[in-house]
């Protein structure tokens, strides 16, 4: 249903690649699309608006197109690309001071598990920063996943696939090597 149609999406994310596999999946090719890449908010605009066919999205914008736009679901990442957030440090910093980085950690993970045990004051505490209602945010809250954890060989491989697509696709100018910018702490390696 995509063939010569205008998407429009998030440059490089993990529903670029999302947009990639689809499209491979129904037998098209990358080329066989117009993309237009625009921020979220932008995004929205141009969806709403009518001026692309499709908008590729992640929570919770793709909540708040499904309450307020009546947009349909055409395909979610299941079994095709995973949603992960991650926290970044400057290399040297995290090398020299393990401490800390170890300390954010732990309490990213304390905020982590708060917000599992109270998604209605999560959303209450969203609502104002993102500009999106209660009933949004809740949905969207509802049906994610979420954990903090140091990075696995798991994602590392899925961040690869990832990087070495966009590199085919010439999204990237140069191969990348996800696992030598991937910082673990000693205690963790190996585990």
């Amino acid at each position: 249903d995509l063939k010569g149609k205008k998407v429009v999406l998030n440059k490089g994310s993990n529903v670029h690649y999302l947009l990639v596999k689809a499209l491979e999946n129904a037998g098209l090719k990358y080329s066989d699309i117009e993309t237009v890449f625009l921020a979220p908010a932008d995004a929205r605009a141009a969806f709403e608006k009518g001026s692309v066919d499709a908008w590729v999205i992640w929570d919770p914008f793709y909540a708040a197109a499904e309450t307020s736009l009546g947009a349909k679901l055409v395909q979610d990442g299941t079994n095709t690309v995973n949603n992960h957030q991650f926290y970044l440090a400057e290399e040297s910093y995290a090398a020299r001071r393990p401490d800390v980085v170890a300390i954010i950690f732990d309490e990213l993970k304390k905020v982590n598990d708060w917000a599992l045990s109270k998604p209605s004051e999560v959303a209450a505490a969203l609502s104002p920063l993102t500009g999106l209602d209660l009933l949004t945010l809740e949905k969207a809250l509802a049906r994610g996943s979420y954990g903090i954890n140091y990075l696995n060989d798991e994602v590392i491989k899925e961040q690869q696939k990832i990087a070495d697509t966009f590199y085919d696709l010439k999204l990237i100018p140069k191969k990348l090597d996800i696992k030598s910018v991937v910082w673990i702490p000693e205690t963790k390696k190996g585990k």
